[in-house]
Protein backbone atom coordinates (compact mmCIF):
# COMPACT_ATOMS: atom_id res chain seq x y z
CA UNK A 1 0.00 0.00 0.00
CA UNK A 2 1.28 3.29 -1.05
CA UNK A 3 1.85 6.28 2.16
CA UNK A 4 -0.99 8.45 0.39
CA UNK A 5 -3.37 5.35 0.48
CA UNK A 6 -1.72 4.23 4.23
CA UNK A 7 -2.18 7.77 5.05
CA UNK A 8 -5.74 7.97 3.75
CA UNK A 9 -7.11 4.48 5.78
CA UNK A 10 -5.42 5.89 9.22
CA UNK A 11 -7.44 8.91 8.83
CA UNK A 12 -10.59 7.44 8.10
CA UNK A 13 -10.75 5.31 11.22
CA UNK A 14 -9.43 8.23 13.41
CA UNK A 15 -12.22 10.14 12.18
CA UNK A 16 -14.98 7.57 13.44
CA UNK A 17 -13.73 8.16 17.13
CA UNK A 18 -15.36 10.67 19.75
CA UNK A 19 -12.86 13.14 19.97
CA UNK A 20 -12.94 14.59 23.44
CA UNK A 21 -11.78 18.12 24.05
CA UNK A 22 -11.14 17.52 27.62
CA UNK A 23 -8.56 15.54 28.43
CA UNK A 24 -9.15 11.75 29.53
CA UNK A 25 -7.49 9.32 31.93
CA UNK A 26 -8.17 5.91 30.44
CA UNK A 27 -6.64 2.77 29.24
CA UNK A 28 -6.05 2.26 25.63
CA UNK A 29 -8.02 0.97 22.38
CA UNK A 30 -7.38 -0.28 19.33
CA UNK A 31 -7.90 2.66 17.12
CA UNK A 32 -10.15 -0.16 14.83
CA UNK A 33 -11.73 -2.59 16.42
CA UNK A 34 -12.07 -0.46 20.13
CA UNK A 35 -10.99 -3.61 22.21
CA UNK A 36 -8.45 -2.27 25.33
CA UNK A 37 -4.80 -3.62 24.30
CA UNK A 38 -1.61 -3.12 26.43
CA UNK A 39 0.51 -3.17 23.61
CA UNK A 40 0.01 -2.63 19.71
CA UNK A 41 1.47 -1.12 16.68
CA UNK A 42 2.12 2.60 16.26
CA UNK A 43 1.42 3.91 13.10
CA UNK A 44 2.00 7.66 12.57
CA UNK A 45 -0.93 9.79 10.87
CA UNK A 46 0.37 13.36 9.40
CA UNK A 47 -2.08 13.89 7.28
CA UNK A 48 -5.08 16.66 6.10
CA UNK A 49 -5.04 18.22 9.73
CA UNK A 50 -4.10 15.49 12.24
CA UNK A 51 -0.73 14.20 13.82
CA UNK A 52 -0.82 11.31 16.12
CA UNK A 53 -0.06 7.86 16.40
CA UNK A 54 -3.10 5.36 15.25
CA UNK A 55 -2.73 2.13 17.30
CA UNK A 56 -3.77 -1.68 16.17
CA UNK A 57 -3.92 -4.22 17.86
CA UNK A 58 -1.68 -7.22 16.81
CA UNK A 59 -4.27 -9.99 16.95
CA UNK A 60 -6.23 -8.74 14.05
CA UNK A 61 -6.29 -5.76 12.90
CA UNK A 62 -2.34 -4.98 11.82
CA UNK A 63 -3.08 -8.02 9.90
CA UNK A 64 -6.29 -6.45 8.02
CA UNK A 65 -4.65 -3.47 7.71
CA UNK A 66 -1.49 -4.07 6.00
CA UNK A 67 -3.55 -6.15 3.60
CA UNK A 68 -5.71 -3.06 2.61
CA UNK A 69 -8.70 -5.15 4.78
CA UNK A 70 -9.87 -2.29 7.01
CA UNK A 71 -13.40 -0.89 5.75
CA UNK A 72 -15.07 2.26 7.62
CA UNK A 73 -18.32 3.43 7.21
CA UNK A 74 -18.78 6.61 5.94
CA UNK A 75 -21.62 7.14 8.08
CA UNK A 76 -19.84 7.05 11.32
CA UNK A 77 -17.29 9.49 10.11
CA UNK A 78 -17.21 12.90 11.63
CA UNK A 79 -15.10 15.78 10.47
CA UNK A 80 -14.08 17.80 13.98
CA UNK A 81 -15.19 21.47 13.47
CA UNK A 82 -11.61 23.15 14.04
CA UNK A 83 -12.68 26.21 14.25
CA UNK A 84 -14.40 25.89 17.51
CA UNK A 85 -11.95 23.12 19.02
CA UNK A 86 -9.62 24.13 21.86
CA UNK A 87 -12.34 26.69 22.86
CA UNK A 88 -13.55 24.28 26.01
CA UNK A 89 -10.30 23.83 27.65
CA UNK A 90 -7.25 25.54 27.75
CA UNK A 91 -3.68 24.51 28.66
CA UNK A 92 -1.23 26.99 29.86
CA UNK A 93 1.65 28.70 27.70
CA UNK A 94 4.10 26.83 29.37
CA UNK A 95 1.87 23.86 28.79
CA UNK A 96 1.57 24.67 24.91
CA UNK A 97 4.92 24.98 24.63
CA UNK A 98 6.07 21.90 26.00
CA UNK A 99 3.39 19.96 23.49
CA UNK A 100 5.56 22.17 20.59
CA UNK A 101 8.64 20.57 21.75
CA UNK A 102 7.24 17.19 21.39
CA UNK A 103 4.91 17.49 18.26
CA UNK A 104 8.14 18.52 16.71
CA UNK A 105 10.17 15.59 18.08
CA UNK A 106 7.70 13.20 16.41
CA UNK A 107 9.24 11.73 12.95
CA UNK A 108 8.33 10.03 10.54
CA UNK A 109 8.72 6.25 11.88
CA UNK A 110 7.91 2.80 10.76
CA UNK A 111 5.29 1.26 12.23
CA UNK A 112 6.23 -0.90 15.34
CA UNK A 113 4.72 -3.07 18.07
CA UNK A 114 5.23 -1.66 21.36
CA UNK A 115 3.84 -0.97 24.91
CA UNK A 116 2.12 2.94 25.46
CA UNK A 117 4.17 5.22 26.31
CA UNK A 118 4.14 8.94 27.87
CA UNK A 119 4.96 11.50 25.45
CA UNK A 120 6.80 13.38 28.26
CA UNK A 121 9.18 11.18 29.96
CA UNK A 122 8.70 7.97 27.13
CA UNK A 123 8.25 5.62 29.33
CA UNK A 124 6.01 2.66 29.60
CA UNK A 125 2.86 3.72 31.16
CA UNK A 126 1.74 2.02 34.47
CA UNK A 127 -0.32 -0.98 34.07
CA UNK A 128 -3.59 -0.40 36.40
CA UNK A 129 -3.80 -3.36 39.04
CA UNK A 130 -7.46 -2.90 39.43
CA UNK A 131 -8.18 -3.95 35.59
CA UNK A 132 -5.14 -5.01 34.11
CA UNK A 133 -4.83 -2.21 31.59
CA UNK A 134 -2.24 0.29 30.90
CA UNK A 135 -3.67 3.56 31.12
CA UNK A 136 -2.79 7.57 30.57
CA UNK A 137 -3.95 10.51 30.14
CA UNK A 138 -5.24 10.89 26.14
CA UNK A 139 -4.89 14.88 25.28
CA UNK A 140 -6.19 16.18 21.59
CA UNK A 141 -4.80 19.92 21.24
CA UNK A 142 -5.20 22.57 18.14
CA UNK A 143 -1.71 23.10 17.22
CA UNK A 144 -0.85 26.88 16.56
CA UNK A 145 -1.56 26.82 12.79
CA UNK A 146 -5.24 26.30 14.00
CA UNK A 147 -5.65 23.58 11.30
CA UNK A 148 -3.80 20.59 12.57
CA UNK A 149 -5.27 18.40 15.77
CA UNK A 150 -2.53 16.39 17.65
CA UNK A 151 -3.41 13.74 20.04
CA UNK A 152 -0.77 13.02 22.72
CA UNK A 153 -0.42 10.67 25.40
CA UNK A 154 1.08 11.12 29.54
CA UNK A 155 1.66 9.40 32.76
CA UNK A 156 -0.62 10.96 35.84
CA UNK A 157 2.40 12.51 36.98
CA UNK A 158 3.34 14.03 34.20
CA UNK A 159 0.24 15.48 33.21
CA UNK A 160 0.28 16.86 36.86
CA UNK A 161 3.59 18.99 36.25
CA UNK A 162 2.15 19.74 33.06
CA UNK A 163 -1.26 21.14 34.65
CA UNK A 164 -3.30 18.92 32.40
CA UNK A 165 -5.31 17.90 35.24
Amino acid sequence: MNKQKEQQNLLDIVKTWVIQEIPEYRGFRCANCQEYKNKAWYHWLNFRGYLLPVHLCNDKCEKQFQIGAIKTDPAKQTEIDKNSFGKIYKFRPETIERFKKIVKSWSEKEPKLKAFSCDECKSDLEIDLRDGQRKGFHVWWKMPNEKTLAELHFHKNCANKLGIY
